[in-house]
């Protein structure tokens, strides 16, 4: 059963920082070098400062980034920078954004909810991990003993009952009104009415919950509850290592959007690659159709590109290429190919995603890509937007474009439903969860909940 407390938060002094926009940032694992460093001078309080820390000085040792995250970290509390709640709350998150010149309004509750391992079935993730994220952010999480970043899950409440008991209690004014990063607007209200937060916490209780973004975040919680019971095994059930931060929001609700994960290879890191060896292997798989993009800048076609990227998608998997020579095509799958022998071992919910035809059809059997290959962070990069994508070829970063159309959040569902894992990437939910809001400090004697 899924079981969400309120607990008594770390947020910003609004006494010494009034305005969040220059203190928060999106999650660690989504911010490019250029982005650290700009967030690290858009203030001295920034949050990047905890979650993506650098060495201090001209130090050599990598492992010095987190030791400087904890100094800054119980400076800032020392400082009062930082300060704790007098009372558990559960926290009530509307995002205003806009995409594709439509405006969307993302409501969220932000609380504790109790870890559990996948094999339980109340959190089910739907995405693969890598230990080395895992380890930085567990290396992070001992010496800064709290959870920086939400985790942002999902779950099914066609009712709404979850939000609808939440507001409730909502206060005539937010904690904090504040214009992001990217230019989406959010407004958080702070409930600590009881009977609204007894609502909240029992629409919750029995509905699955779905990790949408954050796995390396959830697993990496779950090693230091595990290394945390180790070393406390008297500790209350309700210690507050034995519960995660996390950003739930109503996968019922009209304005949850997802958008692709294009992927962008730099075919320069591979040992074997055939441009023409690979145009000829994918009629196997895949009707072509040509793609002209040869107007200047190629940003330029982003709109046509785009447009039979997403028809070519209403008829089943739709996917687009362009090669190193500038050769783009339309593919669209080939009637039965995901549903014949070559693809027997792959499960019915799995088969049914672009991501899967792609990484499995092109990946492995048309370009010969081993595991290791595929999971390189330098070979593969990522962009959420086919201009995104096409602007880091024209800048020379990246040489071989696959573009997708997104995964749909009923697939998200049947996948995790039935225990499944995605292909890395395979989602990405829009807008990111900014990090600064609140922090989830760990101490192995305090209990959380009312």
């Amino acid at each position: 059963m899924a079981e969400l407390v309120p607990w008594r938060a770390l947020f910003y002094n609004s006494g010494i920082i009034p305005d969040l926009a220059p203190i928060v940032t999106p999650p660690y694992d989504v911010i490019s070098p250029t982005q650290q460093a700009m967030f690290f001078d858009r203030h001295p309080y920034n949050v990047i400062r905890l979650i993506l820390p650098r060495p201090p000085g001209n130090n050599p040792d990598p492992e010095s980034r987190y030791l400087q995250a904890a100094a800054d970290f119980a400076a800032w509390r020392r400082d009062n920078i930082l300060i704790r709640d007098t009372s558990p709350a559960l926290f009530f998150w509307e995002t205003d954004f806009t995409l594709e010149g439509q405006t969307h309004t993302r409501r969220a509750v932000v609380g504790l909810l109790r870890l559990e391992s996948f094999d339980r079935g109340v959190v089910r993730p739907h995405e693969k991990t890598f230990s080395a994220a895992k380890t930085d952010r567990f290396k992070l999480m001992q010496q800064v003993q709290a959870h920086l970043s939400t985790v942002f899950a999902l779950y099914p409440d066609r009712q709404d009952r979850v939000l609808t008991g939440l507001r409730q209690g909502l206060p005539e004014s937010p904690l904090c009104v504040f214009e992001d990063y990217e230019g989406s607007r959010h407004r958080f209200f702070r409930v600590t009415d009881t009977a609204a937060l007894k609502a909240a916490s029992d629409g919750m209780a029995g509905l699955p919950i779905f990790i949408a973004d954050g796995h390396h975040r959830y697993e990496t919680a779950l090693a230091y509850q595990a290394w945390l019971q180790e070393k406390y095994p008297q500790a209350s059930p309700q210690a507050s290592f034995n519960y995660v931060l996390m950003y739930l929001s109503n996968m019922s609700a009209p304005d949850l959007v997802i958008r692709p994960a294009h992927r962008l290879l730099d075919v320069r890191r591979l040992q074997h690659f055939d441009e023409e060896a690979l145009l000829s292997r994918l009629p196997q798989f895949f009707h072509m159709t040509p793609l002209d993009l040869t107007a200047s800048p190629l940003t330029a076609h982003a709109p046509e590109v785009g447009a039979a990227l997403h028809q070519a998608g209403l008829a089943g998997t739709g996917l687009a290429v362009i090669t190193p020579s500038r050769q783009a095509f339309i593919l669209r799958l080939k009637p039965g190919v995901m549903d014949g022998p070559l693809t027997a071992h792959i499960a019915p919910a799995l088969r049914k995603l672009d991501v899967v035809a792609l990484n499995f059809l092109i990946f492995e059997h048309a370009m010969g890509l081993s595991s290791q290959e595929q999971d390189d962070e330098e070979t593969f990069q990522y962009a959420s937007t086919v201009a995104g994508a096409l602007e880091a070829l024209e800048q020379g970063k990246i040489n071989l474009a696959f573009l997708l159309n997104p995964t749909l959040i009923q697939q998200v569902q049947e996948v995790a439903s039935s225990g499944l894992i995605m292909p890395r990437k395979s989602t990405y939910f829009y807008p990111k969860v900014p990090v600064g809001l609140v922090i989830h400090p760990i101490d192995p004697q305090e209990e959380v909940g009312l």
